[in-house]
């Protein structure tokens, strides 16, 4: 993994001023009150000597829904080396009691969740990469072209010993193949989410089923998929492993991605990806004109932005963007921190 300290300095250092003397990292069990012009790089460097800390910090307390969001008046407790905000308890609640002379408990934070918000409708669609249709619809009572909620259809599946009455499907379309930016090769092709459809009967091994919510047209040759509801918040979470990766692909047209776009990637469920996951987006960094010498190693990749798993199959994830700094592109490096 490329030098990972160099990479958070580039991407979020901030001025921070701050008053007094450091508090060295010996002195434990204190209580700080963070103050104007404070930053997690500075809290971190102040009390445990290492800036470096602060995306444990930011990771670990779900009051800090973004690293440069941080409020005078929010308190911070500095307990074994390590740095935990106190959560701010409503004047409903009543706060635990405190007896004097006597360490406290550390007190049990609820998860940190990211809002994930829908421009279209539905999943985020998928790139198809060896996974095989489980059907598809075949007809329709009707001798229309297009297809739309409610409508009733027919469905051919590979396994329909497995069919009951009430499941439901995800409809998909294939789109284009998606070319690895790294390899040149194939990897997949777009799938587009059409909507969904459940099935109402079964009759004599013909199955069939009702349309129900409709993003996109649909067309007889349908392909059904496992239907994942769509979510409007991530709880996130800390991935297993250290892994890396490329941006395969973007949901939008657009040339430049930035926050609140999605992107797709090439890590998927068997990688240990999983919903909820960060994962940091960098590139090569390309040593400038005006550079004073050569190093003999690569300088360190820059830090573009960071992004939160939003869905995830086996070998590829959606993943929209909530940070933002420099402009992103398809084939930049993507990588997630275990801690």
């Amino acid at each position: 993994m490329r030098p990972f300290s160099f990479l958070l300095l580039t991407l979020f250092l901030l001025p921070a001023l701050f008053l007094g003397q450091p508090t060295r990292a010996q002195d434990q069990d204190q209580t700080y009150i963070i103050q104007k012009g404070d930053t997690l790089w500075g809290i971190s460097q102040r009390f445990i000597s290492d800036p470096y800390y602060w995306p444990n910090l930011w990771a670990d307390n779900p009051e800090i829904t973004n690293p440069h969001l941080i409020y005078p008046g929010q308190k911070v407790r500095i307990h074994n080396g390590r740095l935990i905000f106190i959560p701010t308890y409503t004047p409903a609640a009543k706060p635990p009691p405190v007896v004097e002379d006597e360490p406290q408990p550390i007190p049990e934070e609820p998860p940190r969740t990211v809002s994930v918000f829908k421009t279209a409708g539905g999943s985020e669609g998928f790139i198809l990469a060896g996974e095989k249709p489980l059907g598809i619809i075949i007809d329709s009572e009707d001798n229309r072209s297009l297809l739309t909620e409610s409508d009733t259809v027919f469905v051919k599946m590979d396994n329909p010993d497995e069919v009951s009455v009430g499941d439901t499907y995800g409809l998909y379309k294939k789109g284009d193949e998606v070319i690895h930016p790294v390899t040149e090769e194939k990897f997949g092709n777009m799938m587009h989410d059409l909507g969904y459809l459940q099935v109402i009967r079964i009759d004599n091994g013909n199955v069939i089923a009702k349309i129900g919510k409709v993003y996109r047209e649909v067309e007889r040759g349908a392909e059904l998929y496992h239907y994942i509801p769509p979510v409007m918040n991530i709880t996130l979470k800390k991935s297993e492993t250290e892994m890396g990766g490329y941006i395969l692909t973007t949901k939008s047209e657009k040339l430049t991605q930035g926050q609140q776009d999605v992107i797709f990637v090439d890590l998927g469920l068997e990688d240990g990806l999983t919903v909820g996951n960060m994962i940091y987006i960098s590139r090569p960094r390309v040593q400038t004109e005006k550079s004073l010498y050569k190093p003999d190693a690569p300088l360190p990749d820059d830090l573009l932005g960071s992004a939160v798993v939003i869905e995830s199959r086996a070998k590829t994830a959606a993943a929209l963007i909530v940070k933002s700094v420099k402009t992103i592109y398809r084939g930049d490096q993507i990588f997630t921190l275990p801690e």
